[in-house]
């Protein structure tokens, strides 16, 4: 049986520089954006401003969807089928933990657009950073 995970990111930027994430997922860290898992019977505003929340210290409200992914990706943990939404989010309040949050998230750094560490990124971040530049110009 397949199953498919939904997630929900989003973009806070500042200038030409957006937030990222190092995150960890047992053995493995990554590059993302700060968001994570829509849970059953959550609405996805609800999830993305609870990770949000969670990961960076910050109450943020979403402007808009900037991307949802086009290509399938598989989880390289699971037999699922990931499924991520990204959205622009504005800074409302709370101080932002760039020394990450002590469970999932090891740090929080900004980094220019145009610049992003993609060598550490999985293979939806990567679909999705290929297209934020024209994104976050319209």
């Amino acid at each position: 049986m397949r199953r498919f995970s939904c997630r929900i990111y989003g973009v806070l930027r500042e200038g030409d520089k957006v937030l990222l994430a190092r995150s960890r997922f047992g053995a493995s860290t990554f590059i993302n954006f700060p968001g994570g898992d829509i849970e059953i019977e959550e609405a996805p505003g609800d999830a993305l401003r609870r990770e949000f929340r969670e990961e960076t210290g910050l109450e943020i409200r979403p402007v808009r969807t900037l991307y949802a992914n086009q290509e399938a990706h598989l989880s390289t943990a699971a037999p699922i089928q990931i499924v991520s939404v990204y959205w622009l989010v504005e800074r409302v309040s709370g101080d932002l933990r760039l020394a990450g949050n002590g469970d999932d998230v090891l740090e929080l750094f900004w980094r220019d657009v145009k610049d992003l560490p993609l060598e550490g990124m999985f293979p939806a971040e990567l679909e999705f950073c290929r297209q934020l530049p024209g994104l976050l110009d319209q």
